[in-house]
């Protein structure tokens, strides 16, 4: 049952998904483990999916880390002076738990160069990111598997609302031509 989702359509996307958007590739990933949830209902399948995010997820963020810890003194001279200190400050203030509360957030993808910056131990790093994304990752395949069972419905009702939303933008096209045509001269 486990070979099956790692290797079913939803497990390698959510491989990818993850190797992505640890990378900091712009990426929804969200939608990519939720959608994939909804396709392997159950803790079983969600425990799965949710792992396989993550462990790929270390791997992408492993790129950046390592660009950040062996590109340091060229990304120091990219950095303003006061974009320095801000980053400086935002280590000292928060420390190295950064990378593992930052992970569901957006910021999460990026926090891998500072990382890399200030040296964190790699090891250190690894874990923390994937204590970090997992309960995330997790948490997504539960909620595809909860909302699964109304795809069906969602597909049944998607025509009407089709229906329903191009009968209101010829409604609001023919409004539009007749405020146009009323309001030009009979002459013209």
């Amino acid at each position: 049952m486990i070979l099956d989702i790692i290797f079913s359509g939803s497990g390698l996307g959510t491989l990818l998904s993850g190797a992505m958007e640890g990378s900091g590739i712009p990426w929804p990933g969200a939608v990519v483990i939720t959608a994939a949830g909804s396709q392997h209902v159950g803790i079983v399948g969600a425990l799965v999916l949710g792992t396989l995010f993550s462990i790929t997820y270390v791997a992408g963020s492993a790129i950046q880390y390592v660009f950040g810890r062996f590109c340091r003194n060229w990304l120091d001279r990219l950095l303003s002076d006061k974009m320095r200190a801000k980053l400086d400050h935002a280590i000292e203030k928060y420390g190295q738990l950064a990378v593992l509360w930052t992970r569901p957030l957006a910021v999460g993808n990026y926090i891998s160069i500072p990382a890399g910056m200030m040296r964190m131990n790699p090891v250190k790093f690894a874990i923390y990111t994937f204590v970090g994304i997992w309960p995330w990752a997790v948490a997504m395949s539960l909620a595809g598997g909860a909302l699964g069972q109304y795809v069906s419905l969602a597909t049944e009702a998607l025509p009407i609302l089709a229906g329903v939303v191009v009968f209101f933008a010829v409604m609001w096209a023919a409004h539009t031509l007749w405020r146009r045509v009323s309001r030009t001269p009979a002459g013209d």
